[in-house]
């Protein structure tokens, strides 16, 4: 699922604030915290970059005494430098100017690219409308950002976070444009194979025939699978409580379990062996009808948090003779 501009600046907002623990925003978010902290990297980039600019701004307004030569050189110098690729189009589009980031990242010389205009790295997967939307947004005088997957001069693709702004003359007039752009193919590919992973892993574990459920410290669902779903009648969204599930528990006396001698909360507690609960247990969902299980409850931690978290199991007794009801 891709996650919109404004959820990436929001969610990184939070993490700069600090008042929310890491795990819970990558909840709100429905993202890994590894998407968050690839986001947060992402922004503090931007932040640099922009920072590094500013910088050079100050310097050229507030260097009164310096030279319009010196001032140009030292503008040329932190464009040459830059480690983000730079292009420069007149109000046309045509380029202008293209630092050596961009020869390095496209194969073309800056030579081959001025008198062309952008298009010359199009690859065709960006839309007529997200092209119109972007000179809309800079002919309004307003900073455009987004993702092209851009083609190299060799043919191959590559992804670029990219940010254009207007560049204004002393009266107001929009002159030029100014592009800064990232390379972010490794993180893109990266980003490509965990998806592939995820979909693959939650493909197999809604094939499972028995149910499977993991919560966390406060008791909430992580994940429960279809097989799950269809032995407790309902479905189970993440972020349900499981104790607030319309189900009844039995042991293997037919007596009903409280919600603190569940194997899942005996493992949260700390009060189950580290080898976890192997019982047998009964349920009656809310269709009616108890069904008799094989139960397996241990605590598992979590990817870098470690967090102790619950993992449930359930199989169907099919060895117990008894039928529902």
């Amino acid at each position: 699922m891709r996650h919109s501009k404004e959820a990436k600046e929001q969610a990184t907002a939070k993490m700069r604030l600090g008042d929310m623990a890491l795990l819970d925003i990558a909840r709100e978010f429905d993202v890994s915290t590894n998407t968050l902290r690839a986001w947060f990297r992402e922004s503090e980039a931007r932040a640099k970059a922009q920072v590094r600019a500013k910088r050079v701004a100050i310097a050229l307004t507030k260097e009164k005494t310096t030279s319009i030569s010196q001032r140009q050189r030292l503008l040329m110098h932190a464009l040459e430098q830059s480690p983000a690729t730079i292009i420069v189009t007149d109000a046309e589009g045509k380029i202008v100017y293209a630092n050596p980031k961009f020869a390095a990242t496209t194969g073309y010389q800056a030579n081959e690219a001025l008198g062309q205009t952008p298009r010359l790295l199009k690859s065709g997967e960006t839309s007529t409308e997200e092209y119109r939307r972007l000179w809309k947004t800079i002919k309004a005088g307003k900073e455009w950002r987004g993702i092209f997957h851009n083609r190299r001069k060799d043919g191959s693709l590559y992804w670029e976070r990219a940010s254009i702004s207007p560049v204004h003359d002393a009266k107001g007039k929009i002159t030029h444009f100014m592009a800064v752009k990232e390379d972010i193919t490794d993180f893109m590919e990266a980003d490509a194979s965990r998806r592939r992973i995820a979909a693959g892993f939650n493909a197999v574990f809604a094939a499972l025939p028995f149910a499977i459920v993991l919560i966390d410290a406060q008791g909430r669902v992580l994940i429960a699978n279809h097989a799950a779903e269809t032995l407790f009648g309902t479905n189970v969204p993440r972020g349900t409580r499981f104790d607030e599930l319309n189900l009844l528990w039995l042991d293997q006396d037919r007596a009903a379990l409280t919600a603190n001698n569940h194997p899942l909360m005996r493992v949260l507690s700390g009060a189950a062996p580290a080898a976890g609960i192997q019982s047998r247990i009964g349920v009656v969902p809310p269709t009616g009808g108890t069904r008799w299980l094989q139960c397996s409850a241990r605590p598992v931690s979590m990817p870098e948090t470690h967090e102790v978290a619950a993992l449930l199991v359930l199989n169907e007794d099919c060895g117990s003779g008894e039928s529902a009801g």
